[in-house]
């Protein structure tokens, strides 16, 4: 239904609201009210008739397609930050965990995976210490049994001084 097809249904639905709040309460109005609403509906049906349906059924199967993508979109960048948020709080625990042992971190890189329970797991973790010490150790074995960073996945490197 285009839009002067619309203007004309409502200039009508209008038209007859006007006329039957004029009429008198009675026999009148119940007849006219029944001839308006005969005739907005015909109205209506004629216009029906004007749409092109196989458009109108391309035009809808287009809008779902527009709408499932948005959709997977979504889900997928949901996914990456769901990624990011686990891999930010598991460095910044580190960073903690590695204070509280008097370990200088100069920085650390974890990355996640994805874990057959439909989860995101941390993964592995590059570490770049100022200076080594016997916290190291601690730190190494602290991380393989709070966040599963098996020893072998832990990537440790020493900060070269300029």
């Amino acid at each position: 239904m285009n839009v002067l097809s619309l203007r004309t249904v409502c200039a009508a639905a209008v038209f007859f609201g006007l006329v039957l709040t004029l009429l008198p309460d009675g026999r009148e109005r119940r007849m006219a009210s029944l001839c308006a609403t005969c005739a907005l509906i015909i109205l209506l049906l004629g216009h029906l008739r004007s749409i092109r349906w196989e458009e109108y059924a391309i035009s809808l199967a287009q809008t779902r397609e527009a709408a499932e993508k948005i959709s997977s979109d979504a889900n997928i960048d949901r996914d990456r930050m769901n990624r990011y948020v686990i891999e930010r709080e598991c460095e910044e625990y580190i960073m903690d965990k590695a204070e509280d042992y008097g370990l200088e971190l100069a920085s650390v890189r974890v990355t996640a995976a994805w874990h057959r329970e439909g989860v995101w797991v941390p993964d592995t973790a590059r570490l770049v210490i100022k200076k080594q010490n016997e916290a190291q150790r601690r730190l190494v074995s602290w991380m393989e049994a709070q966040l599963g960073i098996n020893e072998a996945h832990q990537e440790w490197s020493i900060e070269e001084s300029s």
